[in-house]
């Protein structure tokens, strides 16, 4: 079968996932002398259909479409996304060849793969379940597609996608447990405790407690500025009273010169004039 969408003439060349509500197929489209592919998900309950819609329209906005096209056949509903190469993480992560700081980078690529992502937080949350998370050979992250919508709920937001993406995180994280990693440690108790509910607090955290040489420059150089703010204050500070004193060495030259004698000198001196009821001027 040929799916007809505005122009494209998408054929399925291969199934990634059928299901008893949806299918998930890599389509070519013939429409073109070039190889063109596209992911379609067909989804075969309406009822389905009609909420994957709505969720689609209630969170579309900044981030722009996650889809490129929808359409219906026969019986059947269609969403068209671009195709994305497959090279899943739990296939292609060597966990015994890949470095710790390498393995950071890639935990940082996923977190920002997810706050970017203009997939709606239901749909990311079977995403991340379903580990359809892509690692390619620069260390790089994309996120696939769902397959299994029937698990689908409308009311699953960014903290339940944050605690699963968590969960990743350790797992990958987990072959530099005997390293003692500050990552590991750190993700692995918080996310025990299901303390992650937004993507920035674990870019924080794996930011903060990773090995990379830049993340390591880049809070000496905070160091180093909050050190230098610090000085420019103390050092604002003593200049004033330098320049306090001198006005004050100024004012008593001055005095000297005109009245003989300096003012302060004579402030202090009235006070030993009298002792009790005895003058001490004779």
């Amino acid at each position: 079968m040929v799916y007809q969408v505005n122009g494209l003439a998408l054929m399925p060349i291969r199934e990634v996932y059928s299901g008893p509500d949806n299918d998930v197929l890599i389509c070519e489209d013939m429409a073109e002398e070039k190889k063109n592919y596209y992911t379609v998900i067909l989804i075969r309950n309406h009822d389905l259909a009609k909420k994957i819609l709505q969720i689609f329209n209630t969170e579309e906005g900044a981030k722009g479409k996650a889809y490129l096209d929808v359409f219906t056949q026969n019986e059947d509903f269609g969403m068209v996304f671009p195709y994305i190469k497959e090279r899943l993480i739990t296939e292609f992560y060597m966990e015994d060849q890949t470095s710790l700081e390498t393995c950071e980078s890639i935990c940082i690529n996923l977190i920002m793969e997810c706050l970017s992502t203009p997939m709606p937080y239901p749909l990311l949350y079977i995403i991340l379940m379903e580990r359809q998370v892509y690692l390619r050979a620069d260390a790089s992250v994309q996120l696939g597609y769902p397959k299994d919508l029937t698990m689908i709920d409308e009311k699953i937001g960014e903290d339940e996608c944050a605690v699963v993406c968590a969960t990743i995180l350790r797992d990958l994280l987990q072959a530099h447990a005997d390293k003692k990693a500050a990552s590991y440690e750190l993700v692995s108790r918080k996310s025990k405790k299901g303390a992650y509910r937004k993507f920035k607090d674990l870019y924080f955290d794996i930011k903060m407690t990773s090995i990379n040489p830049d993340v390591r420059n880049s809070k000496l150089q905070k160091a180093k500025a909050v050190a230098r703010e610090r000085s420019n204050v103390l050092f604002n500070i003593l200049r004033f009273i330098c320049i306090i004193l001198i006005i004050c060495a100024i004012l008593c030259i001055l005095s000297m010169l005109t009245k003989g004698k300096i003012p302060f000198l004579v402030f202090f001196s009235n006070h030993f004039k009298m002792i009790g009821t005895e003058s001490l001027i004779k």
